[in-house]
């Protein structure tokens, strides 16, 4: 396992509609699979690697959870609007990097509690990220000189390995090109045409995965994901859900998405052949590209499986090593079984 390449996946930056720096890495990586290797207009990168059976597409988003400059004051501070759904108490305090003319790390402040006229409302409520602002600890002169309004901001990039996880951020859903990636390497022959999409822009309305689902127009469809890990002290146990170092999930619904029951089965069932650890998990919230791409053009038998991550959206979350491991082995053992499959639907 190129754990090697999960770390530098996670350390890049890659707002919504700036995936530049992570679609060049995918590119050199599809370069070790394939030489049909296309972007679309949107910005998703798409290889190809040609076979005989259904048309399978796998996909995984480039993008992360970040911010996006919006104003400076003359004194040299700065605000942001969030990109993707970000909780403000994750927000007060973290150290950021600015994207400007050079790289800038940045911490993030608001006026202190204490000198604030209702004491109990502040104490009681998080700043809004808007009302945040960016200290740079540079003059106002060179702010102004090296950072503008719609400059990208992301949460600092280290990504730390230990014995059993990996912490750092944008695993929502570096997690999932890694696998995407990994498994393809991995996979002893890959018994479908196959299409891997590092797609854009899925923290801002799931909007990238549309295109290359109506241009390919696969009959078969795995999205991979990241997901929020509840297995916290304090959490009811109907609530944790997807738990850490149980494999990856399978999931059968959430906001937006109904898994087809055949297809989840078919991989469920390769997992419990081949004695990997798996959960299925329905839930009412949350959304991934597969829902979109499941109603593309006239309909893709599709499914999403995800790995559990510990603090979501954050700078700084946790993902089991063991549950990459499984999630490799399912999507490897998909690609050699998967003409097993019969995309025939049902007749009445």
């Amino acid at each position: 396992m190129n754990w090697k390449l999960l770390k530098e996946l996670s350390d890049e930056p890659g707002a919504p509609g700036y995936e530049e720096k992570i679609r060049s890495i995918m590119i050199r990586e599809f370069k070790n699979l394939t030489d049909e290797i296309s972007i679309d207009p949107m910005g998703n990168v798409i290889a190809h690697i040609p076979g005989i059976g259904s048309k399978l597409m796998i996909d995984a988003h480039m993008d992360e959870v970040a911010f996006i400059v919006n104003y400076i004051d003359k004194e040299g501070f700065i605000r942001v609007i969030p990109l993707g759904g970000i909780d403000p108490k994750v927000f007060y305090a973290e150290r950021l990097i600015i994207w400007g003319k050079r790289p800038i790390v940045a911490v993030v402040g608001s006026i202190p509690p204490h000198i604030t006229r209702d004491k109990t409302e502040s104490e009681n409520k998080p700043t809004p990220i808007e009302d945040c602002f960016i200290d740079t600890g540079l003059d106002n002169k060179t702010v102004l000189e090296n950072i503008s309004i719609g400059d990208i901001v992301t949460f600092e990039g280290n990504c730390i390995e230990t014995e059993f996880s990996f912490i750092g951020k944008a695993f929502d859903d570096r997690v999932g090109l890694f696998i995407m990636l990994e498994s393809a390497k991995m996979a002893k022959e890959i018994n479908c045409d196959l299409f891997l999409v590092g797609t854009v822009q899925e923290e801002r309305g799931l909007r990238g995965a549309y295109t290359p689902a109506y241009t390919i127009a696969p009959q078969l469809g795995v999205s991979l994901e990241g997901t929020l890990s509840n297995d916290l002290p304090g959490v009811p146990e109907h609530k944790k859900l997807a738990r850490q170092g149980q494999g990856p999930e399978l999931r059968l619904s959430d906001r937006s998405f109904i898994a087809n029951r055949k297809w989840i089965n078919f991989l469920s069932e390769i997992a419990t052949k081949r004695n990997i650890k798996h959960q299925l998990i329905a839930k009412r919230f949350g959304g991934t590209n597969a829902a979109v791409i499941q109603i593309s053009r006239g309909g893709v038998i599709n499914a999403a499986l995800s790995i559990p991550v510990r603090y979501l959206h954050s700078a700084q979350s946790i993902v089991r090593k063991s549950d990459i491991e499984n999630a490799v082995a399912l999507m490897s053992a998909l690609l050699e079984e998967v003409y097993k499959f019969n995309i025939e639907t049902d007749s009445f």
